[in-house]
Order: C-alpha cells, then sequence, then structure tokens
C-alpha cells in the first residue's frame, strides 16, 4: 500500500505537505511546481486516497473569539471591531464554527471549554494566557505584545510607527510635540505597557525635546481626547503638534482646538493613529497611521487554520508593519 511517505519521498517534501497538498489545503503556501510534482507523485504510485471524514473536517472544528471589550464598547472603537472582523471572514471561508464570546460575559470562561482552537483580541492577563492553554495550545493572542514567544501573537510595528510619525513633525519643524494617549489594563488590574508612549519618550529623550507637561493619558475615546486636550490648552507655551495614541482621541482635541479657536494645522498639527475611515472626513483630513487591522485578525484566523492541521504547535510572532498616511492635519512651521 503506497503511503504518505512515500509520496513524499520522491517528490522531495515533507509528509505533512503532501498530506495538505493532498486535500487541496488553501491555506499552504508552496510554489506550483512543488504542487504538481506531488500530485504526480501519487498518481505514479498509484495512491488511493480514502473517502472518510477527516477527524477535523472544518465543518466541525469550533473556533472561538474572546473579545476583551464589551460588546458595547467594541462598537464604538473601529480597531478592535476591524480586527475581529478579519478573522471572522476567513474563518467563515474555511468554513470552521465561529463562537464569538465577550470577556464580560457570565461564565465566559466556561464557553471556551471545548473548543478546538481559541483566538483572543486584546490585553489579558498572565493567569487568563495560562488557562487558555489548558484548553488548546492551538491559540492566538492578537494586539498583545508579549515579553517571551511561548504562544502565538499578531502585533503591529509600533516603534516604526510612532517613529515615522514622530520623524515627520521633526522635519516640519515642530520641536514643542505633545502626546495624548489612553491607558490600559489586564483583567487582574495591571498595566499594560504601551509601546506608543515608551517609543514617544524615546524619541523626544534622543532629540532633547522631551516636555512630560506635553504629555496626558487618560482613555482611548473621542470623549477624552475633548477633555485632554482641554487640559493641555492650559500648559504653557502650548505644543505646536500633537500625536494622539488613535484617532478617536485625535478626533476628540480637534473639536476641542476648533471651539477654542485653534486652528489646524496652522496653530497645531495633530497625528492620529489606526487611520480610522471617519478619518478622512475630519475637518481637516486627518494625517494618521494606517494600522492593516484587519489583516491582523486575518493572519491571527490563518494561523489557527495550520495549526490545526499540525501535530505540534510552533509559536510564532507576526509583526505587522504600519504606514503614515499624510493628509492636512500637519504643516511647515
Amino acid at each position: 500500500m503506497v503511503t504518505l511517505k512515500d509520496i513524499a519521498k520522491k517528490a522531495g517534501v515533507s509528509t505533512s505537505a503532501v498530506s495538505r497538498i493532498l486535500n487541496y489545503d488553501p491555506t499552504l503556501q508552496v510554489p506550483e511546481t512543488t504542487r504538481n510534482k506531488v500530485f504526480n507523485e501519487a498518481r505514479n504510485l498509484g495512491y488511493i486516497k480514502k473517502n472518510v471524514k477527516r477527524k477535523n473536517a472544518y465543518e466541525n472544528i469550533k473556533v472561538g473569539i474572546v473579545q476583551w471589550y464589551t460588546i458595547d464598547k467594541e462598537l464604538t472603537d473601529p480597531f478592535y471591531l476591524s480586527i475581529r472582523i478579519g478573522a471572522e471572514n476567513y474563518l467563515s471561508k474555511m468554513n470552521y464554527q465561529i463562537f464569538r464570546i465577550f470577556r464580560n460575559e457570565n461564565n465566559y470562561f466556561n464557553k471556551i471549554q471545548n473548543l478546538d482552537a481559541i483566538i483572543c483580541i486584546g490585553k489579558f492577563s498572565k493567569e487568563e494566557i495560562a488557562d487558555f492553554r489548558k484548553i488548546s495550545d492551538r491559540i492566538v493572542f492578537l494586539d498583545m505584545i508579549l515579553p517571551k514567544i511561548y504562544v502565538s501573537s499578531v502585533t503591529m510595528d509600533v516603534e516604526n510607527a510612532v517613529n515615522d510619525a514622530l520623524e515627520y513633525l521633526w522635519n516640519l519643524g515642530h520641536r514643542k510635540i505633545g502626546y495624548l494617549g489612553g491607558k490600559e489594563y489586564t483583567s487582574d488590574n495591571e498595566y499594560y505597557k504601551d509601546k506608543r508612549i515608551i517609543t514617544f519618550r524615546n524619541f523626544c529623550n534622543k532629540h532633547n525635546i522631551l516636555n512630560e507637561n506635553y504629555i496626558i493619558e487618560d482613555e482611548f475615546t473621542i470623549e477624552s481626547g475633548y477633555s485632554m486636550l482641554q487640559k493641555l490648552l492650559k500648559t504653557k507655551p502650548m505644543p505646536t503638534a500633537l500625536f494622539c495614541a488613535n484617532d478617536l482621541i485625535a478626533s476628540g482635541a480637534m473639536r476641542a482646538a476648533t471651539e477654542a479657536g485653534i486652528k489646524i494645522p496652522e496653530d497645531l498639527s495633530i497625528i492620529g493613529y489606526n487611520n480610522d475611515q471617519g478619518t478622512v472626513f475630519t475637518n481637516p483630513p486627518l494625517t494618521t497611521v494606517n494600522v492593516p487591522s484587519a489583516k491582523m485578525g486575518e493572519f491571527g484566523a490563518r494561523l489557527i487554520s495550520i495549526y490545526l492541521q499540525e501535530k505540534r504547535v510552533h509559536p510564532v510572532n507576526i509583526v505587522v508593519p504600519c504606514e503614515l498616511v499624510i493628509r492636512e492635519s500637519c504643516m511647515q512651521i
């Protein structure tokens, strides 16, 4: 009887690759020549595929998406909503069963006990991560930077993104640069160290322009951006430019500035972060950092799909690049 191992030896690829090619796995990326060689060797050796339903047939696989936010908060934050939609779209194409779970639900942990794989969106405590791993080693965390790669994660390249934005302001002549951000905490109330504020301070220290009076952190909301800018208006002299940790904060800050008679960008240049859909329609259109959040969700789902077909999971960290989108909210001074 011809086995997958026989075909693998003839084709010069792994047994796992042969199995995935013969089963038309859409997530496997191999050259077309390799794919054809496997099919040719299987045909030449007289391999007969058993017509039985695989144990892990896609339609029987249960994948849970655990959202760190509440459903109400998710609806007001395009970033995390976009990540989830990106993941769900890919899982749907693969015909997996999708279970959407929000962490604030009663007994939410009981709802994930019988899942085959888990996608976690947001910031989770060490204890939660350990509990998730007891359920399945097929797990991916999205938008959570871990100090050690012991579980898989998909994150954004925050450091380069923030540096690009600040270099842009620096080259426009700005030396008084402020920061409006938010603070996030895990379920055990541990402060999650945001790389945006860390990178901001490092850049300002390097260029000898750090002014702690220009740094305010509250929440990642429009309301918070509005109130933080009002607070910043009391600082003299005012900064000439602002880096905002997300577009919601930037939008709130722009409204507060306009109400105070501060012209954007003539009096104050502002840069946001995320490239939410509405940033094109602010007045003026907002310069911001584009974060491919939907792709982050898709990459996480792709990893899950791969892990579901492998006997052993090898944790990885995928870092997604970001890009500065220049519009009209910044100008030379």
